[in-house]
């Protein structure tokens, strides 16, 4: 029997953002592949446990390779031959998710389409302009992410979705007050919450180290969940953690949401948290010269800050960015029932019997096209 419609899935974000749509999603003719771009426990494993999610096929790659991954995939897609693959976001399982589906006659669905930081050493960037334009329906967190496909030259089969990470941000911010954190001691009453563990960030010793004296500079205890790349880098270096930086091992997502909650701002390297920051509406400062989370910038709840620069003051943007009020977030609401329903409208209506308990509101029926399959771009 053949698979009509295949998701290829690589590493832990992807994990977490479509753990909701893996719900929702089911049937023989629906397939979750993971490609094990990520595979050890503290990037996958623990993360299915978390979110309950489990995949039809492990491709057991372990690598971050294109090429494997691709012909990994691409022998999965000869067997199955399925009419449909949907790829998520940037990363090498989603490139070679997508040079595999087109290698084999698929029609290709992007989540996550449209992202742009203009800066082209940056590999994701790269990688998410590649995807964009071998896909053949796109579907764009936001109305900014549909304007620069627009302008690229895409007009048909792009379709405004929101942020799948809203829902999952919603439901699992409601156990935060039962969240137990297990740390040493207990939080301060105001502290920052600060990852970073971007390669351009953390392999470079004098970036790394410009950024650990700035933070020296800050009048607040900062809680820092290190990477285990990050730790590797500053031991690897030698180079000394300030007496206001409290490292803290890796936390479970659930506890990693709790530490947004509760602080007084966000600081990071990461395209991700800069969505969960805005979405938990923490103001967030962002540790790097460009973003392609452009919308956090215009709803001015996220500051670019390259301290390696030198031009930029950590102190001065801190101080400008704490207590600012976050009062919406450009990613929609209710998105992974927008994206079912989308998905729906793509393959031709012919997957209702796979949906597993999708909620239809009487106003939500009508068809969704192009920009009007979109919705509101605050929430």
């Amino acid at each position: 029997m053949s698979w009509d419609i295949v998701f290829i899935v690589g590493n832990r974000p992807e994990i977490i953002k479509l753990s909701l749509l893996m719900e929702r999603l089911q049937g023989d003719n629906i397939t979750f592949v993971y490609t094990g771009q990520h595979f050890s426990y503290e990037m996958k494993d623990q993360f299915l446990d978390w979110f309950g999610v489990r995949f039809d096929h492990d491709l057991r790659c372990q690598t971050s390779d294109i090429v494997q991954l691709r012909n990994s995939i691409v022998d999965l897609l000869t067997s199955k031959r399925p009419k449909y693959v949907v790829v998520y976001g940037d990363t090498n399982s989603t490139v070679a998710g997508a040079l595999a589906a087109k290698h084999t006659g698929c029609k290709l669905i992007h989540l996550e389409a449209g992202l742009r930081s203009f800066d082209h050493q940056m590999i994701e960037e790269r990688n998410r302009v590649l995807v964009d334009s071998l896909s053949d329906y796109l579907l764009a967190p936001t109305l900014l992410n549909h304007t620069f496909l627009r302008y690229e030259g895409r007009q048909d089969g792009v379709y405004v979705s929101g942020n799948m990470i809203v829902d999952v941000c919603k439901k699992y911010s409601q156990i935060i007050d039962q969240t137990q954190l297990h740390l040493s001691k207990p939080l301060p009453n105001e502290y920052i919450l600060l990852t970073v563990h971007r390669a351009e960030t953390v392999d470079n010793p004098v970036v790394l180290s410009i950024i650990l004296s700035e933070l020296s500079k800050l009048n607040y205890e900062i809680i820092f969940p290190i990477h285990p790349r990050t730790h590797s880098s500053i031991l690897r270096y030698s180079l000394p953690v300030p007496r206001n930086v409290r490292l803290i091992p890796p936390q479970g997502y659930p506890e990693f949401l709790t530490l947004i909650k509760k602080s007084i701002l966000v600081m990071t390297d990461s395209g991700g948290v800069q969505e969960e920051a805005v979405i938990m509406r923490k103001p967030c400062v962002t540790l790097r010269d460009s973003t392609e989370r452009q919308e956090t910038l215009l709803v001015k709840a996220n500051r670019l800050c390259p301290v390696w620069k030198r031009e930029n003051s950590l102190v001065d943007t801190v101080r400008e960015m704490v207590g600012i009020k976050i009062v919406t977030h450009p990613y929609g609401q209710n998105v992974t029932e927008k994206t079912v329903e989308i998905i729906d409208e793509i393959i031709g209506n012919r997957y209702d019997t796979s949906l597993r308990n999708v909620h239809r509101p009487e106003n939500e029926l009508r068809p969704r096209r192009s920009l009007q399959a979109g919705l509101a771009l605050t929430s």
